[in-house]
């Protein structure tokens, strides 16, 4: 009755928790299909910071961050510089788990480890959370990926261990939560937590605010002090703070204490999710670095001692509710300042001028002068190594200077000299021609396919083919391929049954659908949304055989050793091939590397290859001679582990990339 009568009292946090956490349950699982909420990293404050860090230092955003995600930071920020550790409290669905984690181990009546703030145990423990900050922050700036998913147990829970997580750290961050939480209340949150750290030291703005203002100093200056010394000097600050000075006095919010109502029952700290001795608070407020305005210890005051306030004076009632409805209006703002501006994840120029090794800048060319394209629809261009790439495709094209990627909304701007280039050639090209196959024709049946050609707009990324494909492949209709050819609009070859006849209408029915439902691996769908446009249905129609459909859709494999072909001359040789529909998938494509690089280290084996065998099936085949055997290559192709070359000095044990079942057969090669 007790624990009803103070989740009754303190509702406001009660219900922020558990609504949080049942509404993660419901998007997770997919019970309520939700694209932001699927992705675990959508609104995390944590992500947030590191990208806000990297931009900062890097002027890059890392992984898929955007603005939407830079906000919540700030937001939590703001929340913990103008009030408390309001997201701890009421949001994070690891605190939540550790609450309920703290009520069953109460309700089995099994005695819990308790750790008195201020010992030399807490001290010591308090130091890891700043450690696990500095290497992640560091991790992260250096590659641009959050690292911290590496180790997240919520991102490996929300993902289902799926996700680019360190099997490893994500388990045992797992197990300390679960089982350092049971026994030891808010263990998570104490001693390990980064954002815990981070918004610890944020309690004392006012000295990290300094820190900061003398690196910022410093760098005016001239001195290139590194990065990674600021960071270490918030951890070290941070953390001495903490514990030798642990009453932050520059909030707004507090618990605020009657002295003269309170009987030094003990309750409330008993209550307090991190035990923290509010009889020992003597000014009137509770100033614990800990405290998270979680309202725990107002509920289950019996004298009304305790009260949510900005001063002495401050009534109760409606201040008990001030720090949820903070909570949620500073997360509501988060997302709608996100969502009006964007960061973009590189902002890179080159080629604009030249710095000598003496210092001398040359101007090579007036910046005044440059043009800026806008490109949408980039669906390749979704995160900072894809920006990366695609930055480097630009530097290849005379007349370009420069690029801003927006992974979160898939588009580029793009810096051009018109004197040497326009929006039309640069769309041409970064454009990659491509194709997509969509069904397999029976060559025994059919000896050629019918070719139409539709025009399009809005289909100038490599994935886009890829989806309309998949548009097409669900109709059921006998469509076997496309391929694309850049021009405005974009001309699409699509590849059909000969007795398939489809009308405009129907093209354009298929081409402007909204909304594709993809089929992913494990049964199930994908929602992805597609804004094409459909142009026109060109007159006329074409043939192609079959054989040549095939093969200009496959994408061969090919690798041979000249020193190996020169030992084998003269001597019987042989090819090893294995049949399989399977090998048409691109994952085998890019396998292939590994399959040879491991089969190259054995004597005997003169080429690998991947490619449509004379009965027009996918077939990996091994060119071979002696010393090299059947039984032998089998041997090595069906190994747990390859032995891969990088470099010279590099050479690694790694788990086999591609798996056989069924052993191949053996024919004489024939060149």
């Amino acid at each position: 009755m007790k624990n009803l009568n103070t989740i009754k009292k303190n509702w406001p946090k009660y219900l922020l928790q558990w609504g949080v956490l049942a509404a993660l349950i419901v998007f997770l699982t997919g019970i309520i299909p939700s694209k932001e909420a699927v992705d675990p990293e959508a609104y995390c404050p944590m992500g947030g910071l590191q990208a806000l860090a990297t931009y900062l230092a890097k002027g890059s955003l890392p992984c898929s961050m955007s603005s939407l995600q830079v906000m919540m930071g700030l937001a939590l920020v703001a929340a913990i510089v103008l009030f408390s550790k309001l997201f701890c409290a009421f949001i994070c669905p690891v605190g939540t788990v550790q609450d309920l984690l703290s009520k069953l181990r109460n309700s089995l009546r099994i005695k819990g480890i308790k750790i008195k703030n201020g010992s030399v145990a807490d001290k010591i423990l308090r130091i890891v959370k700043y450690a696990l900050v500095f290497w992640i922050f560091y991790m992260t700036v250096n590659a641009s990926e959050l690292f911290c998913k590496n180790l997240d147990p919520y991102y490996a829970v929300a993902t289902g261990f799926k996700g680019e997580i360190t099997l490893w750290m994500s388990i045992t961050t797992i197990c300390l939560v679960v089982l350092g939480s049971f026994f030891i209340d808010m263990f998570w949150c104490r001693y390990l937590c980064p954002l815990g750290a981070i918004s610890n030291s944020l309690k004392f703005w006012l000295w990290t605010g300094v820190l900061f203002g003398l690196y910022y100093v410093a760098d005016v200056l001239g001195a290139d002090i590194p990065w990674a010394v600021l960071l270490g000097g918030f951890c070290i600050l941070g953390y001495l703070l903490e514990i030798f000075h642990a009453k932050p006095k520059m909030q707004v919010l507090h618990i605020m204490k009657d002295e003269a109502a309170c009987n030094g029952c003990g309750l409330c700290m008993k209550k307090c999710p991190y035990h923290i001795d509010i009889r020992e608070c003597r000014n009137g407020k509770v100033d614990s670095v800990d405290c998270t305005l979680c309202g725990d210890c107002t509920a289950v005051c019996s004298t009304g001692a305790l009260k949510v306030g900005v001063s002495r004076k401050a009534k109760g009632g409606i201040w008990q509710i001030v720090p949820a409805v903070l909570t949620v209006v500073l997360i509501a703002f988060g997302m709608w300042a996100g969502g009006k501006f964007d960061l973009p994840t590189i902002d890179v120029k080159w080629g604009i001028e030249n710095v000598a090794e003496d210092g001398t800048v040359t101007q090579l060319v007036d910046p005044s002068t440059l043009h800026t394209v806008q490109i949408d629809g980039l669906r390749s261009v979704k995160c900072y190594g894809s920006s990366m790439s695609f930055k480097a495709r630009l530097e290849k094209i005379p007349g370009i200077h420069g690029v801003k990627t927006f992974v979160n909304r898939h588009s580029a701007e793009i810096l051009y000299d018109p004197t040497k280039t326009d929006p039309d050639k640069i769309q041409e090209a970064i454009y990659q021609p491509s194709k997509f196959r969509v069904n397999t024709p029976d060559h025994t049946a059919i000896d050629s396919v019918k070719v139409v050609t539709i025009r399009t707009e809005g289909m100038y990324d490599k994935m886009d083919i890829n989806y309309l494909g998949m548009q097409m492949r669900l109709t059921g209709k006998k469509i076997y391929g496309l391929e694309t050819e850049f021009a405005c609009p974009l001309i699409v070859r699509v590849y059909m049954d000969p007795a398939e006849e489809l009308s405009e209408d129907w093209f354009e029915d298929v081409v402007e659908m909204e909304m594709l439902q993809m089929p992913v691996h494990g049964g199930g769908t994908k929602d992805i949304e597609v804004d094409y446009e459909f142009v026109e249905l060109e007159d006329g129609e074409s043939f192609v055989a079959v054989e040549d459909f095939l093969r200009s859709m496959f994408s061969p494999f090919k690798v041979q050793w000249k020193s190996r072909i020169e030992a084998a001359d003269g001597k019987q040789q042989y090819v090893y091939e294995i049949v399989d529909r399977n090998y048409e998938k691109p994952i085998i494509l890019r396998n292939m590397p590994f399959l040879s690089n491991h089969l190259s280290k054995h004597e005997g084996v003169i080429g690998v290859y991947l490619d449509l065998n004379k009965d027009l099936m996918p077939a990996i085949s091994i060119r071979f001679a002696e010393p090299m055997t059947e039984d032998r290559l089998w041997e090595l192709m069906t190994m747990e582990t390859w032995t891969i070359t990088y470099s010279k000095e590099d050479v690694r044990e790694q788990p086999a990339k591609l798996s056989f079942k069924t052993p191949g057969n053996v024919y004489p090669y024939n060149e």
